[in-house]
């Protein structure tokens, strides 16, 4: 890149790029596309433009889709050019993917096969599997422009690859397309000044999310079968639960980071991790077991990776009743939308006629938590990330006008003795949130198991509303707070500075015009709460996929993922009754 190109030559010159790499075949009739419905996800099915066979691969899961590979039901090859032409429908109806990595996965995908063939044996537990892959995974020689223009058109050097995208390479992934994000992976939307915005696939006049909203828009597409994402403040989870998705946000040490391009390297006050979406949980399980296995072994490829191996049946004894907390219409500063109460109140429900305990949990200290959150974001992050934009005279969104502001009061008041003083307060927070975690335990009862919440105010939100009425209160918490100094129930292994909790996302319903009135005498608990609330409409919210999140203790992921399990598979009994 030149020294002398401003965002919009580089814009142009990255697009350009972009959209001669997708053959022209893959892609819709233009007069096909003048009418498009509201939920895109039909398209695929009902466009005549796949054969049957590619439908049938591309709605399947990533675990039928690695069995019909091993027993030579389907080849890599066919798998492969299948997700290649669903992800280059994805990107023309969403716009979800910034690097397309084809040719390779097609080479990749002809030597899996031949491997197969001549060995008979896969190459790892992942063999043959299209991976979607969010920008920031570093896959030389391809930009990773995080959304941000000085980076993107920069080719990337073999030296920089992710360590994650050598394991998963490894375990036999196939890599072929990187998708879109928001300005330095930092807003609810995903909208940037190079690749542009991004659309969600089953509402189209609902934003992606973001900062995975391109990794989530593509597998809701049926564009993925499995993407992997990031998340730092509610990245992988908002996504996943304006897309319907299972979206797993791990605790930090659990999978490998090392070689991930952050929006502000060095920054560590708020641990940013990176985890697995699919439509299906069992999905995110099968890529858990292989990333986190003993022959894998991650801890050896990255020095913050803790040498915890996926386990197995966590939930002891196996079937025994859980308790649960869950955070009503609001977390003490926003208030829900009807249709996240009304799949709230199914869950509960559902729950306790299944014989689980639900309790009441009222969020402390969130109003000081939001706000300790942001300014760590705004005061570390608002030089390195206002120094990228201005070099290419990229303007600021106007949800990220904090860094801005941070940015032009400079960094010199934040020195040695406000850094100490911040991690002091993270720190006696995350304390007396465990305090009370642990205080649910007493008359011979463990303490809570989880926590289920909302991800957001929103089912999921219109697009654009994000870059005005911001609030990511909700998913912030899990990656704010932790368990300090303290073991995990599941693991000997110490969690003294490394603080933060894992979720997982799992959908519930879906909003519906009939059922979820706007709410009358609305008595607001803040100016912002006002506002997200007016912004309700039933009639153009019906249909917006409701999500919640089950939050769990630290390095309690596997724990995590099986109760949602046991939810998940509450509500699927509920829809047959």
């Amino acid at each position: 890149m030149m020294e002398s190109q401003n965002y919009k030559q580089i814009r142009t010159i990255a697009r350009k790029r972009r959209d001669a790499s997708i053959p022209s075949s893959y892609l819709l009739p233009e007069q096909s596309i003048t009418k498009l419905p509201r939920n895109l996800t039909t398209i695929p099915k009902t466009s005549k433009h796949f054969s049957h066979e590619q439908i049938e691969i591309i709605e399947s899961q990533a675990e039928d889709i690695l069995l019909k590979v091993k027993e030579k039901i389907w080849t890599s090859l066919e798998v492969t050019e299948a997700f290649c032409k669903a992800a280059a429908v994805a990107q023309q109806l969403t716009n979800c993917l910034t690097e397309i990595l084809f040719p390779e996965a097609i080479a990749r995908a002809k030597f899996l096969d031949e491997h197969l063939e001549h060995t008979g044996t896969v190459v790892g537990p992942l063999h043959g599997l299209p991976i979607s892959l969010k920008d920031c995974f570093i896959t030389p020689p391809h930009p990773a422009s995080i959304g941000v223009a000085c980076f993107a058109n920069m080719p990337t050097e073999a030296q920089e690859e992710t360590v994650l995208v050598s394991i998963l390479r490894d375990l036999g992934a196939v890599f072929y397309v990187k998708t879109n994000v928001p300005v330095a992976m930092m807003m609810m939307e995903t909208n940037n000044n190079v690749w542009g915005e991004t659309r969600n696939a089953i509402h189209t006049g609902l934003s992606p999310g973001g900062s995975s909203g391109g990794e989530c828009a593509l597998i809701a597409m049926r564009g993925s079968p499995l993407g992997v994402g990031t998340d730092i403040g509610g990245s992988i989870r908002i996504p996943s639960a304006w897309s319907q998705l299972y979206g797993l946000k791990p605790s930090f040490g659990r999978f490998p980071s090392w070689g991930g391009k952050s929006g502000i390297p060095g920054q560590e006050f708020v641990l940013a991790v990176n985890g697995p979406m699919s439509r299906s949980l069992e999905s995110v399980k099968l890529y858990c077991e292989a990333v986190l296995s003993a022959e894998v072994s991650p801890w050896r490829l990255d020095p913050k990776c803790m040498p915890i191996p996926w386990r197995h049946d966590v939930i002891l004894p196996k079937g025994r009743k859980l308790r649960f907390g869950i955070v009503g219409t609001d977390d003490g500063l926003i208030t829900c939308h009807p249709p996240v109460e009304r799949a709230i109140s199914t869950v509960a429900r559902a729950l306790r006629e299944a014989g689980h305990e639900v309790l009441s949990w009222i969020p402390i200290d969130q109003e000081e938590i939001v706000k300790n959150l942001l300014a760590a974001f705004y005061d570390i992050g608002g030089g390195a990330i206002v120094s990228l934009l201005k070099s290419t005279g990229e303007p600021v969104f106007e949800s990220m006008q904090g860094y801005e502001v941070a940015a032009e009061a400079g960094e010199a008041g934040l020195g040695p003795t406000k850094l100490r003083m911040m991690t002091l307060r993270r720190n006696q927070l995350q304390k007396a949130y465990l305090d009370r975690w642990q205080a649910t335990g007493r008359d011979g009862r463990e303490p809570l198991d989880g926590i289920i919440m909302a991800v957001a105010p929103w089912a999921a939100a219109r697009l654009g509303v994000t870059e005005k009425l911001s609030y990511i209160g909700y998913t912030g918490v899990a990656n704010f707070l932790g368990e300090h100094g303290i073991f995990s129930s599941l693991s000997r292994h110490r969690s003294d500075v490394k603080t933060d909790l894992p979720a997982c996302t799992f959908p519930v319903t879906f909003a519906d015009r009939r059922l979820d009135q706007k709410r009358n005498n609305f008595k607001p608990l803040n100016d912002l709460d006002g506002r997200i609330q007016a912004d309700y409409e039933p009639d153009f919210y019906d249909g917006a996929p409701v999500s919640l999140q089950l939050v769990g203790r630290r390095l309690e992921d596997e724990k995590v993922l099986e109760m949602v399990e046991i939810i998940a598979d509450l509500l699927k009994e509920q829809d047959t009754q």
